[in-house]
């Protein structure tokens, strides 16, 4: 069952898609036919969405046939020309495998390794009573 096609969305879709069907989306196009079969307006309005669509095709410069040939042999030339990439090395690939463990950059790694070496190497502090700092501090005047 195809829905009926209003004349405000038709002209949506002509400003949209364009005059010719074949660009139409394709479940819209019978409905878009049903209304230019029944409407005087929307045949009115497609022969002058029609007229712009030429009027514009004739405006634009068209390239020489030759230029579009040279160019296209150009480039044919430079991709024939352009070597293939060479293959990537053991050490490359290791370095792919590892870039996800490295997101922020190879340096944020490199400092993050150097922190937990310094902390793992340094001198752990002499382990008391971890409360005694607090014990001097006099809490609502009263002094513990």
């Amino acid at each position: 069952m195809t829905r009926s096609l209003s004349p405000g969305r038709f002209a949506r879709l002509l400003d949209t898609h364009g005059p010719r069907p074949e660009r139409w989306p394709a479940a819209m196009r019978p409905a878009a036919a049903a209304l230019l079969a029944g409407s005087p307006a929307a045949r009115a309005r497609l022969a002058e969405a029609q007229r712009l669509d030429a009027g514009l095709a004739a405006a634009l410069p068209h390239p020489a046939p030759e230029a579009v040939a040279r160019l296209r042999a150009a480039v044919a030339r430079e991709i024939a020309r352009t070597p293939l990439p060479a293959p990537a090395t053991p050490w490359a690939r290791l370095l792919d495998r590892l870039r996800p463990a490295a997101p922020a950059g190879w340096g944020a790694l490199a400092a993050l390794a150097t922190c937990a070496l310094w902390l793992g190497f340094s001198a752990a502090p002499a382990v008391g009573d971890p409360l005694a700092p607090l014990q001097t501090l006099p809490i609502l005047e009263d002094p513990l």
